[in-house]
């Protein structure tokens, strides 16, 4: 019993001196910065660590994305170790500690968590932020921060800093932020799309949401560095591997330009992602649009989801089905109105060069392809396919 005691006792007092080390290590990088958001964290955090750098602050930075990186002071990125092999929350501690020891004056962290108690604790205990920024709140993880949107919103407004800034672009859950700030004693920034100049998202290599350039600008003015500056910082800011991208290749004198889209996952990303692409393949070319629907076994209620979205929004002349669960992707493509012969299956095609000569073979005259559903698996390869292989388009 004494034993057990004494243990528990050296424990805890092994947990309040870790505590304070990183309290320490934490009033150590003045300008603390938590990206939330259902979408578009990864590039926000991106955007807001390369307006610092430009603003000669030294700034440590790290995503969660798509594929987690470790962006340092000359904004070169490194894989992010993980230990375990698995993502935990406690990897933040370690990059505010990284950081104090590189006398940075600023970090920028995306948050990780989905539980609500994980948000709390990473922002109060962990990250203690001096700026947080909350994308949007939208449909998604509603097994972990639902059931409704309303709760994913609530829930993300556990990360809103103490006595600090909030900054957000969305408008539809306004009042569960602004709440969430004054219980907080935080100051609520409101940004819109169009504080944010069309020349420098034209500009990206990726696409970029107007919203999520707002967001980053107003945290980099907030942190004292011109808005021109900071502009220009952007600008040569390097995409997350999970931005949307649109690149061309050319197979027998036909044309096929691909939008990655595959990283929205929910319905509304979605869709802002398409309108986006759809004016731009209007302005550009007649050719016909086909989706990529890329399918996980393990997400099978947003198969439903896109395949509603197909017929009810994009309409495409084809849909190629790939990845895994591609007899339900047709089953529910069917059931929303897409015509089966509309739908061909390449769930079995061995790799993204196969996939996309079979999608040559159908779309004969080129096509605008966009690229749906989830990043995993084949929706990789083939991203990784044209990036590796195709031209800006």
């Amino acid at each position: 019993m004494y034993v057990f005691a004494g243990i528990c006792i050296c424990l805890l007092g092994a947990g309040v001196v870790e505590s304070l080390l990183h309290q320490r290590c934490i009033a150590r990088v003045p300008v603390r910065v938590h990206v939330n958001g259902t979408r578009g964290k990864s590039s926000t955090t991106r955007l807001i660590a390369a307006g610092l750098r430009a603003g000669g602050l030294r700034v440590v930075a790290k995503t969660t994305g798509t594929a987690a990186r470790l962006i340092m002071e000359d904004g070169s990125e490194l894989p992010l170790a993980r230990r375990s092999g698995r993502a935990n929350i406690s990897e933040q501690m370690r990059v505010v500690r990284l950081a104090a020891r590189r006398r940075a004056d600023a970090v920028v962290l995306e948050c990780m968590a989905l539980e609500p108690e994980n948000q709390w604790v990473t922002e109060r205990r962990m990250v203690r932020s001096t700026m947080g920024v909350i994308t949007n709140a939208r449909r998604d993880h509603l097994d972990v921060m639902g059931p409704t949107v309303a709760d994913v919103a609530e829930v993300l407004a556990l990360t809103v800093p103490y006595r600090g800034h909030l900054v957000t672009a969305e408008r539809s859950w306004l009042p569960v932020f602004e709440r969430a700030a004054r219980r907080s004693g935080a100051r609520l920034h409101l940004v819109d799309g169009s504080e944010a100049p069309d020349e420098v998202s034209a500009g990206l290599e990726y696409v970029s949401f107007k919203e999520n350039l707002a967001c980053a600008l107003r945290v980099c003015e907030l942190a004292g560095v011109p808005r021109q500056v900071a502009l220009a910082g952007m600008a040569a800011a390097a995409g997350d591997p999970g931005s949307m991208t649109v690149r061309k290749i050319t197979i027998s004198g036909a044309d096929y330009v691909f939008a990655n889209a595959f990283a929205a996952n929910d319905r509304d990303s979605t869709l802002a992602a398409w309108k986006i692409f759809a004016d731009w393949t209007r302005a550009e070319s007649a050719l016909p649009t086909a989706v990529i629907m890329n399918n996980r076994y393990d997400r099978l209620p947003r198969i439903a989801e896109m395949a509603a979205l197909i017929a009810q929004e994009i309409r495409p002349s084809v849909v190629f089905l790939v990845g895994e669960s591609g007899r339900l992707a047709a089953r529910r493509l069917a059931r929303a109105g897409v015509p089966k012969s509309l739908v061909v299956d390449l769930t079995r095609a061995g790799d993204a060069r196969l996939a996309l000569d079979r999608i040559a073979a159908e779309c004969r005259e080129g096509a605008h392809l966009f690229g749906i559903g989830n990043t995993r698996g084949a929706g990789q390869s083939i991203a990784d396919y044209f990036l590796e292989n195709g031209v800006p388009a």
